[in-house]
């Protein structure tokens, strides 16, 4: 496992152990969730705004064959950070994170594709990532327009997208 995908895969790590003790006890643990969220928030812009650009660029303007999921699943997980939390929320989070980590994570993952791609540059994209910031958050909003399931999410996105 090289460094850059050592780095990605350690934050999927912490990402799920905030995640998993949010919804862990009988009440939620909100502080942990946002955490999670702030977190979560962060991994997604380092992925969309420095390795997928990167990658396409690497490859001749061409983006990697699971960027347009990856972009989807990006697009849902946001909307779904959108409402007030609570345990069953937080339940199909982890639902979309478990099936879309398997897609970055492994020998075939989009971690390793872009590592071959980047070469002795992985380094720097490191230190990029290193030092990515977490974005501000929003107050949550459970109004018109939000979604509190994987389906509704992933249905937004592909409108959202066409």
């Amino acid at each position: 496992m090289g460094l850059l995908t050592r780095y990605l895969a350690d934050d999927h790590a912490r990402l799920d152990a905030l995640l998993s003790r949010a919804r862990s006890g009988p009440a939620f643990d909100a502080g942990a969730f946002e955490a999670f969220r702030a977190g979560l928030l962060r991994h997604i812009g380092i992925e969309e705004k420095l390795l997928l650009p990167e990658a396409r660029r690497r490859r001749g303007g061409e983006p990697l064959p699971q960027a347009a999921r990856l972009r989807r699943d990006h697009a849902a997980l946001g909307a779904l950070l959108v409402p007030t939390p609570d345990h069953a929320l937080a339940g199909e989070i982890a639902t979309l994170l478990a099936e879309h980590n398997l897609v970055e994570e492994g020998d075939a993952g989009v971690y390793a594709a872009c590592e071959a791609l980047l070469g002795d540059d992985v380094a720097a994209l490191l230190a990029r990532a290193e030092a990515a910031a977490p974005p501000p958050t929003a107050r949550h909003f459970d109004g018109a327009g939000t979604v509190r399931t994987v389906a509704a999410a992933l249905a937004l996105a592909d409108r959202r997208k066409k």
